[in-house]
């Protein structure tokens, strides 16, 4: 256990606070104790007057911490309302300055645990919980602490691993920046954050404004199988209604390409982390899933698939930094080897599409612990929009395996009824379900874990 900040650095006070709940006959009363790493991160630990013996730790607990800003924001939350009115004690950290050094965040959320112990007493317990980046944290904390986790629940974070996630959109920005416009300023790799979104969103905007631009947009996006609803404002596009989900692409992939992630994940590795020496474009193409899609536009466009793919074929690529490979191999990719349940709401995601979920379940069965790993899905667009019901729901699941040794039934009529419980006993107003099954998906276009560490080899 990691406690080298607390003794010295650590800003230490106690106090307690309400929280006011939707449809609450009273306010239900939260001690809470708070403080700060050394680095700068903040940490929190809130537990209910009601508390049920169960702790749950989650990256975002102590909320954002923007730009500048020397004091944390902390965002209202109905789904944690609805959780400390069920007893759960919750903690956390803010998830900068530790950014993408996903270990460290692990090791910080065992020292928010101890804090929680020295105050008040130790858990019978202990669940992690994440949302986006906080679900790679879980993961990471299944890990690396199965004597301290007894399961875990995440939503919306793919399971691919960032270096399989990075790979896929550095892919997808080769092709929109080689096929529409090669003299764009887009780096690509060894970025400047500000400067590359700058010039990403030049490069979006150019190639949406002429039909052989979108054909070619439709192309990048299939490289990282970007999702056919992206816009949460918008009604689903029919299957067959490609200018339509284009145009969703088009609103959505200059954020859903995460460039400040890339800029995160390369200052903690020390160097570019993604590669395409081994990418082959019309490969990719095929499996991805939207070779339909793609090819309806070019042929509306009056473009030739064939000349473009050959375009591709002959452009020089990209090599990554093999030390900074090696460098995030453990922090940010996964080994499988988890003791505790896991439970995974999720849905088609703008920044981690449906494939990237499929790719932790692979990881999961090489380790032979895919028996523990449920995932169930909602038909949403967007990024982290789950409503406060549906992680109800996913988290309920989770504490039935942990209470009964065995799964419940996962089937949407099963989760339907389910969250119609729940949204009946609730003090708290969840929001409303979505719970869908997709069917058959395709596979991940790329993936990166344990069996793969130590093997790039620079082109």
């Amino acid at each position: 256990m990691k406690n080298k900040y607390i003794s010295i650095f650590l800003v230490f006070f106690l106090k307690t606070v309400f929280f006011s709940l939707s449809h609450a006959s009273a306010q239900v009363p939260v001690a809470e104790i708070s403080g700060m790493f050394g680095d700068g991160t903040y940490w929190v630990a809130s537990k209910p007057e009601n508390w049920n013996g169960t702790l749950l730790l989650d990256l975002d607990a102590a909320g954002f911490l923007p730009p500048g800003a020397d004091q944390p924001v902390r965002r209202s939350s109905t789904f944690n309302d609805w959780l400390y009115s069920q007893g759960f004690a919750i903690g956390g950290i803010t998830r900068e300055p530790v950014s993408y050094d996903f270990i460290q965040a692990a090791d910080y959320l065992i020292d928010v645990r101890q804090l929680f112990i020295q105050n008040w007493e130790e858990p019978e317990r202990t669940i992690a919980l994440g949302t986006s980046r906080g679900a790679f944290v879980v993961r990471m904390n299944l890990e690396l602490y199965p004597d301290i986790y007894e399961g875990g629940f995440m939503n919306a974070g793919g399971g691919g691993g960032e270096i399989a996630v990075l790979n896929n959109k550095l892919n997808s920005l080769f092709v929109l920046k080689n096929l529409v416009n090669p003299a764009s300023a887009l780096r690509l790799v060894n970025i400047d954050v500000q400067a590359e979104n700058a010039a990403l969103a030049e490069l979006v905007e150019e190639a949406n404004s002429t039909p052989q631009g979108r054909a070619r947009l439709a192309f990048a996006a299939s490289m990282q199988q970007f999702a056919l609803w992206a816009t949460p404002s918008k009604p689903k596009p029919a299957r067959d209604d490609f200018e339509e989900q284009l145009t969703q692409i088009a609103e959505n992939i200059a954020f859903a390409t995460a460039v400040p992630v890339r800029g995160g994940v390369e200052r903690i590795a020390g160097g570019n982390v993604s590669w395409n020496t081994d990418s082959d474009y019309e490969d990719l193409l095929n499996r991805s899933g939207r070779r339909e899609m793609v090819e309806a536009l070019y042929d509306l466009a009056g473009l030739s698939l064939a000349d473009d793919l050959e375009l591709l074929a002959n452009t020089p690529r990209i090599s990554a930094n093999a030390g900074a490979i090696r460098r995030i191999e453990p922090m940010m990719t996964y080994t499988g080897r988890i003791q505790d349940p896991l439970m995974n709401l999720d849905n088609d995601d703008v920044v981690d599409p449906a494939a990237d979920k499929l790719a932790y379940l692979s990881t999961l069965k090489n380790a032979g612990t895919d028996h523990l790993f449920r995932l169930i899905w909602t038909d949403i667009p967007g990024h982290a929009r789950h409503s406060s019901l549906e992680k109800a729901v996913g988290f309920t699941l989770l504490i039935d395996r942990l209470d009964s040794g065995e799964w419940g039934d996962t089937s949407v009529a099963a989760l339907l009824r389910l969250g119609t419980q729940i949204a009946a006993e609730s003090t708290v107003d969840l929001g409303e379900m979505n719970f869908f099954d997709p069917g058959q998906l395709a596979s991940p276009l790329n993936t990166w874990d344990v069996s793969n560490w130590g093997r790039y080899q620079r082109r």
